[in-house]
């Protein structure tokens, strides 16, 4: 059956006429799930080839550059390219049967939108993880409510937008048979 697109302009009223469906949460939080097992296990058989090849660089410092210099481009490289590539669903997205589409018009996403969404997603959720222990107070709160937020807008929003979404103008739609 595959997804039918939307009519060009569509818009919140006219979506459901037009048999559009915006994934849910659960969908959603299913297929990043699975992305980030996808990716967890892509950087862990990374950083242990690295620290085999130099394990004199195991201090304290070095795994976070490591951390931000690896692990965090990993990341962004992969749902950028799912994203652009295959045609709007990482390999999550794909099993569960959820695709990302530009708010306006039929096209896939392009790969600018896509890397401004997993850029924005990154900054988003794993930022606040970076500074998460070398500060204090309403920081270490910061760092626990804004990637939550961010991750459960979709339960109040319209569209079902999470943030990354809003900054890159994307929807993810749900696309079984119809």
């Amino acid at each position: 059956m595959g997804l039918r697109l939307p009519p060009s302009g569509f818009t919140d009223r006219t979506a459901a006429l037009a048999g559009v469906r915006y994934a849910s949460w659960l969908r959603r939080f299913g297929g990043a799930f699975l992305d980030g097992m996808i990716v967890f296990m892509i950087e862990y058989v990374i950083t242990k080839v690295f620290f085999i090849a130099a394990p004199s660089l195991l201090h304290g410092t070095l795994v976070f550059v490591v951390f931000v210099a690896v692990v965090t481009p990993i990341s962004l490289i992969y749902a950028t390219l799912c994203l652009a590539k295959l045609d709007g669903q990482t390999p999550g997205m794909r099993i569960f049967q959820i695709r990302c589409k530009p708010v306006q018009g039929h096209g896939l996403v392009s790969m600018p939108q896509a890397f401004t969404r997993s850029l924005s997603a990154e900054v988003l959720l794993s930022g606040p993880l970076l500074v998460f222990g070398r500060f204090g107070g309403l920081v270490s709160l910061l760092v626990v409510v804004v990637p939550l937020a961010a991750y459960l807008w979709p339960l109040i929003d319209g569209r079902r937008q999470t943030w990354w979404d809003h900054v890159a103008a994307t929807v993810v739609l749900d696309d079984r048979g119809w």
